[in-house]
């Protein structure tokens, strides 16, 4: 006798490569539910239509991609919450492999090709820790403006989210030996104390490294 649970795992994991590949419209229930070894009545009966099952897929890529929303910072300093939030982001989001190698392509699909379950991820990720990073940067500059408090946030996250999307790119610029050395220690360090020196938070230590050799 079949497991109900194992099937729908198995949906959940050939849905999640469907959706990447294609996207959501281009994607077919038939070539899922091939992939998956189910019956085709099987979305219905675990999701109930195409949409859900995008839905839960969606939403499953975004939890496995983050183990927490939003980090603890406690009562640090506003520089230092600024870095431990930079620190987090690039752990959660920019490094990193994905469980099976569809998670990063269909959020990325998403993003740049909307469904309605962008609102729900909005909402439960992508809100959260803008909010927080909009507290951190209101501590820091307590005299600015909504407007300039959001692009702000938008600085910060444009230069984190830079290494994530921009991989092959960037590794056919400068090779992929010298893309390799950019470790996450290192882009976290320096996105932290380029943002902190811009915002007038200490010297932009580091920034100047002399060239060995």
């Amino acid at each position: 006798m079949s497991n109900p649970d194992a099937t729908k795992d198995r949906l959940i994991e050939a849905a999640g490569r469907e959706f990447a590949e294609k996207g959501f419209e281009a994607a077919r229930i038939r070539t899922i539910c091939e992939r998956a070894g189910a019956n085709l009545a099987a979305v219905n009966y675990h999701f109930g239509d195409k949409e859900q099952l995008y839905r839960v897929v969606l939403l499953e890529a975004y939890r496995r991609r983050s183990t927490t929303v939003t980090p603890e910072l406690g009562d640090l300093p506003p520089a230092e919450k600024l870095r431990g939030f930079i620190r987090f982001f690039f752990e959660q989001v920019v490094v990193g492999e994905d469980e099976g190698g569809w998670q990063t392509p269909l959020i990325m699909r998403e993003l740049f090709h909307p469904t309605a379950a962008l609102d729900e991820v909005v909402g439960r990720w992508i809100r959260p820790r803008f909010e927080l990073l909009r507290s951190i940067m209101r501590e820091i500059r307590p005299g600015a403006d909504e407007r300039r408090l959001t692009v702000l946030c938008f600085s910060v996250v444009g230069q984190c989210l830079m290494y994530r999307m921009t991989r092959q790119v960037s590794g056919r610029l400068i090779g992929p030996e010298n893309l390799a050395s950019l470790d996450a220690e290192y882009l976290v360090d320096h996105v932290a104390t380029f943002t902190l020196a811009a915002l007038g938070l200490g010297p932009a230590a580091g920034l100047d490294e002399t060239p060995e050799g």
